[in-house]
């Protein structure tokens, strides 16, 4: 568990380019801004959202890591028991 005053890693690198939309975290913070700039420059036909990411922080990932792919289907998983 994450104690009081423990450092997170917060990073804009931890981005998610989804069809047309990128993702990009942001932390209260005044570089929050820059980072949507720099992404809109970089993904001129692209919606950035941005998303207040210190929750997902504790949790210890960011924006990246909860858009992880899910499977598409349920999968039957055999009964293993004895």
């Amino acid at each position: 568990p994450r104690q009081p005053g423990d450092r997170l890693a917060a990073s804009y690198i931890n981005f998610y380019i989804g069809n047309g939309v990128i993702v990009v975290p942001q932390f209260g913070d005044p570089k929050d801004k820059e980072a949507v700039l720099q992404l809109a420059g970089l993904f001129p036909d692209r919606k950035i959202i941005p998303v207040i990411a210190r929750e997902i922080l504790l949790g210890g990932g960011n924006i990246h890591c909860i858009t992880q792919q899910q499977p598409g289907r349920q999968v039957e998983m055999p009964d293993t028991r004895p």
